[in-house]
């Protein structure tokens, strides 16, 4: 294996590793968490179930880091061409955060008041 490959995929595991601690962290917390940076998180009393909110939250960047995890390890493995490489990391990292961004409207209208 090249040096580049296995940059790739330790610059790829620390990613991964990073948005699936969020997830866990998301999910062990006891108060309303926020999706977004800079967003607020919703009040406890605004939400019809602090747990569920918190764990669908945690199961999309849990998800999130799986699916980066997946894109860098199968750009290393599965193709030597650096343009299919390139789209496979692109399509790993961007497309999901759209799935992302819907998933967090549809808990927003199903846990909040």
């Amino acid at each position: 294996m090249e040096p580049g490959s296995i940059i790739t995929l330790v610059i790829g595991g620390l990613v991964a590793l990073s948005l699936i601690a969020i997830g866990v962290h998301q999910m062990c917390s006891r108060k309303p968490v926020a999706f977004y940076s800079g967003e607020e998180a919703p009040a406890e009393a605004c939400l019809r179930s602090v747990r569920g909110w918190n764990t669908g939250h945690g199961l999309l960047w849990i998800g999130y880091g799986l699916i980066v995890a997946a894109s860098y390890t199968l750009a290393v493995f599965l193709t030597a061409d650096p343009l299919y490489k390139t789209l496979l990391l692109f399509c790993g990292t961007v497309f999901p955060i759209a799935v992302l961004v819907l998933g967090h409207h549809l808990l927003i209208r199903k846990y909040l008041l």
